[in-house]
């Protein structure tokens, strides 16, 4: 397995927002905070602090378990600002050899797989709602002026619901979580044919060098997992 991240402020944000977690092998996370300033740096990172407290409660968990155990840790975060939230998205590789996601917000997971790419998670926004119901088609929702619009944060809600994903794996299996700095500024057309052309170190930096050059309206950050086992694996 190899895993690669990158962040970057973007080309018109002072702060960055987004959060990582990539101290694997088994949990990867990405967060991306709201409310402004320190506001969303600090909720982004409350909020994956907290996950990873919580991930050695994950280790002997599969199916139902697992996914009752992820989403309760998402719904416990208590941010300490008021009007701040964040998106989450995590993934877990369990000992069953699956991989278990959550999410919350517009922060997405991709599986990359045979030369297909596929988004996993449903984003919780308005436009995603709107695409949903067929009032937009997938072009119109990736230009979408309100795409901003969240329905779903970790710390802005009371009750938070907390979508799980499980996934089958195959040895050829790419995972890809990212903020909506990438996603709103690279399609899932480009996306695929990056991830198509590259390896996956070059891969991640074309990535990221792509939604600067589209605008990099956004803080951008994103996972990249390559299921691949390497010669490392293979000696452990």
């Amino acid at each position: 397995m190899f895993v690669i991240s990158k962040t970057h402020v973007g080309m018109v944000r002072t702060v960055n927002e987004d959060a990582l977690l990539t101290t694997g092998p088994e949990l990867f996370a990405l967060a991306d905070g709201m409310g402004g300033y320190a506001a969303g740096e600090t909720a982004s990172r409350e909020a994956l602090q907290v996950l990873q407290q919580e991930a050695e409660k994950f280790k002997e968990l599969t199916g139902t378990e697992l996914c009752t155990a992820m989403r309760e840790t998402v719904q416990q975060n208590e941010i300490q600002y008021h009007d701040m939230g964040t998106t989450l998205v995590a993934v877990y590789l369990a000992a069953d050899g699956k991989a278990y996601a959550v999410n919350v917000g517009d922060s997405r997971l991709y599986t990359w797989s045979a030369g297909t790419l596929q988004q996993v998670t449903r984003d919780h926004s308005y436009v995603a709602e709107l695409l949903a119901n067929g009032e937009i088609t997938a072009q119109e929702a990736f230009k979408h002026p309100q795409k901003n619009i969240i329905l779903r944060a970790v710390g802005a809600e009371d009750e938070l619901e907390v979508d799980c994903f499980t996934l089958e794996l195959t040895a050829d299996t790419k995972l890809l979580l990212c903020s909506d700095g990438l996603s709103d500024m690279v399609d899932d057309r480009q996306i695929s044919e990056i991830l198509q052309a590259h390896q996956t170190a070059e891969a991640a930096e074309v990535l990221l060098e792509a939604a600067l050059d589209n605008g990099g309206r956004d803080n951008i950050s994103l996972i990249l997992i390559d299921l691949t086992p390497t010669e490392e694996d293979n000696r452990s």
